[in-house]
Order: C-alpha cells, then sequence, then structure tokens
C-alpha cells in the first residue's frame, strides 16, 4: 500500500527534485501542498502525480502522425474537450 501523504522529504526523493527546488516550488506556490501547522509542509501523493505530468510535451512522431493523418485526410481530426479525439 502506497503512502498518500508524503512529507517534504519524501517528496522530494519521490519526484527527484532537490530539496532547494522542492521549496522554492512550495514558497511560489507552484506546487501543491498543505501546511497545517503552519511550519511542516505535506504533499498528496495523487496531486503531485498530477503537477508532474500537468504540462505533456508532445513527441515529435505524434506531431508527424497528426501531420500524415491531416494531409491524407485533408482535414483535422475533431476533437471533444480538452483535446481528446472524438
Amino acid at each position: 500500500m502506497e503512502k498518500n501523504i508524503l512529507t517534504f522529504s519524501e517528496a522530494a526523493e519521490y519526484t527527484g527534485m532537490s530539496k532547494s527546488y522542492l521549496y522554492k516550488l512550495t514558497s511560489t506556490g507552484a506546487i501543491p501542498h498543505y501546511k497545517p501547522s503552519g511550519k511542516l509542509i505535506y504533499f498528496n501523493r495523487e496531486e503531485i502525480e498530477a503537477w508532474v505530468f500537468s504540462n505533456r510535451i508532445t513527441p515529435m512522431n505524434e506531431i508527424d502522425q497528426r501531420a500524415t493523418d491531416y494531409t491524407v485526410a485533408g482535414k483535422a481530426p475533431q476533437t471533444g474537450r480538452k483535446g481528446v479525439k472524438l
């Protein structure tokens, strides 16, 4: 069973980030975190995972495939909300 609540040190180890960089992210409010006592910092594992995966960079092979599909079909694929193909 994985822990849902991570301490500051555990979050740094889990993400592979240095503690100084993780502290910078918390101090600027760039990463979701909790301070129930106003001092110690905690993280929700699922929120950290969502944050890490929030800004996906599309690999060139997917871009090339979309370009090929567009060229062959003559139009862009239909997408719904958040770019999900219909």
